[in-house]
């Protein structure tokens, strides 16, 4: 990515600390980019402004999606909720009405287990296997 801002309106914010130069040679230069933003952007408002500026052309390029939907049979997700003092695990299925905890075990990865992410779950295409095998689903 780039070490810049990649909004070339970014430099005319005319913060403090874009100030460079010395004692008569003075300009306003543009952020760095920060990680959190892509590796592109030193704020969230230059990414808004970049992207009102660009989406037509990146919808263009890349092409539109269309509407999408998710039955019944594959709105399986294991989600992980804090419950004060831990965390509590659940197979859920919202359009079904189904909310089923589960072990730490079944709902995280043996690495995310070990590296103690605590808040992390397995994908959702493990969660509809695991519902067949807790007989919640078929």
């Amino acid at each position: 990515m780039s070490e810049w801002c990649q909004n070339k309106d970014c430099c005319y914010k005319k913060n403090q600390n874009q100030i460079r130069g010395t004692k008569g040679h003075k300009y306003y230069q543009s952020n760095k980019a920060h990680d959190y933003y892509f590796g592109m952007f030193c704020s969230q408002g230059c990414f808004h402004n970049y992207f009102r500026e660009h989406s037509r052309r990146i919808l263009d390029t890349i092409g539109e999606i269309k509407k999408q939907t998710i039955g019944v049979d594959n709105a399986w997700k294991i989600v992980s909720e804090w419950n004060g003092g831990g965390n509590n695990y659940f197979l859920e299925n919202k359009l079904m009405g189904v909310k089923h905890e589960i072990s730490r075990q079944q709902a995280q990865t043996p690495e995310q287990i070990r590296e103690d992410y605590s808040w992390s779950t397995r994908p959702d295409s493990e969660a509809k296997p695991l519902a067949i095998q807790l007989g919640l689903a078929s």
